[in-house]
């Protein structure tokens, strides 16, 4: 259960460093963007299919798929359109970090994590 842990919190981090890289260039004024707070809102399932996540208003949550057990948690907030950076916390190691995660289509995410581990969630279909 650790290591799908490990995994899993890499690869939400993983995510989120890809992000950091793709967002909106500035010329060093602000930036107005919108916060599409619903553009990840619902479940995501990394592509391992070891766990899945759930996004809902600002706070996150990662569970194993097998026993439901929550493995990380946390919140998030949109620094651009398409950048979501997550502040996870994982309950199995008892760390904290950060996470960027690239919205590259309505269905996935691409995330980096702080220690440059990177890995993608799918959004599930209805």
């Amino acid at each position: 259960m650790k290591r799908l842990s490990l995994g899993l919190g890499s690869a939400a981090l993983t995510i989120v460093l890809a992000g950091c890289m793709s967002g909106p260039q500035s010329d060093g004024g602000p930036v107005q963007t919108a916060r599409p707070t619903d553009a990840v809102q619902g479940q995501w399932f990394d592509t391992s299919g070891v766990a899945f996540s759930n996004f809902n208003g600002g706070v996150f949550e990662t569970r194993a798929n097998d026993t439901k057990e929550k493995l990380a948690e946390g919140n998030y907030r949109f620094v651009s359109a398409n950048l979501v950076e997550i502040d996870l916390r994982s309950l199995a190691r008892g760390t904290q970090s950060k996470v960027n995660c690239a919205l590259v289509s309505g269905g996935q995410l691409n995330c980096t994590s702080s220690s440059g581990q990177q890995f993608s969630l799918t959004r599930r279909s209805a």
